[in-house]
């Protein structure tokens, strides 16, 4: 009769049970290592933290194509060279997203994806140059109203309707970077991975839509 060693790791909030076995597979493949005798600690290698990084980025929940798409658009050169500081911005904080700290980074997450819509908006801002009073940087959603209304009147009734439904996903992506940034302080919840993940790839899809929007060409035009 063959008897299977069970070990199980006490954590402050849960247990995690797993056969000796598993253990030995680990630390043979160089994925962890133990120290000390007796009472023993187990720590992640470097090359554990590789892997780690290699399954997120492979399993990370994708919407597949669409998303394979956008993110292609968004890391083309036509983008990096038209909304430079954007892209930086965003991309440093999809960087961060891939860490094994990233629990640690999730308001800075927040942050850099909020200048990443800044910068954007300023970039677009300044292309358009609408008429009026000029508006602050910080004001995006007002200086995205002004860029519609502008750009609205060389687009068809349907183009319009859309750009119109852009503001309030514009109203709903800036909520997910205030409540991001700030540590959903005034929601009292704690923020996890999937809600850094969703904070960057908003932002991204928001950058696309907006960047395409602007390029229409209406067909209803008389």
């Amino acid at each position: 009769m063959t008897y299977l060693r069970v070990l199980i790791f006490i954590l402050p909030d849960r247990e995690i049970k797993f056969f000796f076995s598993d253990l030995q597979t680990l630390i043979r493949e160089g994925l962890i290592q133990t120290i000390g005798e007796g009472v023993v600690r187990i720590v992640v290698s470097p090359r554990g933290f590789r892997f780690y990084e290699y399954l997120k980025k492979k399993s990370g929940e994708p919407v597949e194509h669409i998303e394979e798409a956008v993110r292609s658009y968004i890391d083309s050169h036509d983008f990096q060279r038209e909304y430079p500081k954007a892209y930086e911005k965003w991309a440093e904080a999809e960087s961060l997203l891939w860490k094994t700290d990233t629990s640690k980074q999730l308001t800075t997450i927040g942050h850099l994806c909020r200048d990443a819509i800044q910068e954007f908006m300023d970039t677009l801002y300044t292309q358009i140059k609408p008429t009026g009073e000029p508006i602050p940087k910080r004001l995006t959603k007002n200086r995205l109203k002004k860029i519609i209304e502008a750009k609205s009147k060389q687009l068809g009734e349907t183009e319009r309707k859309f750009l119109g439904l852009l503001i309030d996903y514009w109203d709903v992506v800036n909520d997910l970077v205030q409540k991001q940034e700030h540590g959903a302080q005034e929601e009292k919840v704690q923020l996890v991975w999937k809600d850094a993940r969703r904070v960057v790839f908003q932002t991204m899809m928001l950058m696309f839509e907006v960047s395409q929007s602007m390029k229409l060409q209406s067909y209803e035009r008389q």
